[in-house]
């Protein structure tokens, strides 16, 4: 269906000022360093792909510093008017998937919130062109347990709201499921070094990178398809004792209002002078 798609109008080389949104959240045990690499893979890729330096949020900032930056964002024309589109990026923590991601303090910030910033009405300078909302939020939810402090019904799960032309990617596999209590059987080498950042924030960037030039749907396809052997291999572990994961593993979800095929970078030749 896509073959059919106009597609929106780009300059020679897409100009984009990134924004990445990095939240260590406070008196957390366990460990957050995979935000910092994280936050320095995304600089690289961004770099490696000729878009503007980033602006990369603090790490400590609070529900209302947050929507207090982004508003004033999206009132400049260096992020908005004079650019082909725009890319969000959030690196935090969630609870069960409602939509929201944590601030410093654990407070929860809606995701509505943070595009409703940007849609067609409250930002003139991006209207008709492409939002992308990244979101690498470590689901807090997701432990190891007896079965029979399972709960009998499982807590609904709130869908990632829409805007047109927008397209939200969001994955909740948590950086601490390696850290976790897995028996002696898994394999050192099926694990995943959260040194490196989360999984799906260096899959996602390694693909940008090898697949220029790619419709964003068909790339979100290839970071899933890359996915699909780890996240397959968590679920199938056994843990120590007769604990269980408390809930599987799913793949990164797409939701996308997208109006038109978009590609973030053009192919390496049409951008080399």
């Amino acid at each position: 269906m896509l073959i059919f798609m106009e597609t929106y109008t780009l300059s020679k080389i897409p100009s984009c000022k990134p924004i990445i949104i990095p939240i260590k959240v406070k008196d957390r045990r366990f460990d957050q360093t995979s935000i910092d690499a994280d936050t320095k893979t995304l600089k690289n890729t961004f770099k490696q792909l000729g878009f503007d330096q980033p602006e990369v949020f603090n790490q400590d900032s609070d529900r209302d510093t947050i929507l207090t930056q982004l508003l004033k964002i999206s009132e400049k024309s260096e992020f908005t008017v004079d650019r082909d589109f725009l890319l969000c990026v959030i690196i935090s923590y969630c609870s069960h998937m409602n939509g929201c991601f944590h601030d410093v303090n654990g407070d929860d910030i809606s995701v509505d919130e943070v595009i409703h910033i940007f849609n067609t009405e409250n930002c003139i300078g991006l209207r008709g062109k492409p939002k992308i909302f990244i979101l690498q939020t470590d689901d807090l939810s997701i432990s190891l347990k007896d079965p029979s402090l399972f709960g009998k019904g499982s807590e609904e799960e709130t869908r990632l709201p829409t805007q047109a032309d927008s397209l939200i990617y969001h994955c909740s596999i948590p950086g601490f499921i390696e850290k976790l209590a897995w028996s002696d059987s898994v394999k050192q080498e099926n694990k995943w070094n959260t040194a490196q950042g989360s999984k799906f924030i260096h899959t996602f960037c390694n693909e940008i990178r090898k697949e220029r030039g790619t419709d964003i749907h068909q790339l979100t396809f290839k970071v899933n398809s890359a996915m699909k052997e780890y996240v397959d291999d968590i679920n199938s572990r056994k843990p120590q004792d007769k604990e269980e994961l408390s809930k599987h593993l799913e793949l990164p979800i797409c939701t996308s209002q997208l109006l038109r095929k978009f590609t973030l970078c053009q192919r390496q030749k049409e951008t080399e002078v």
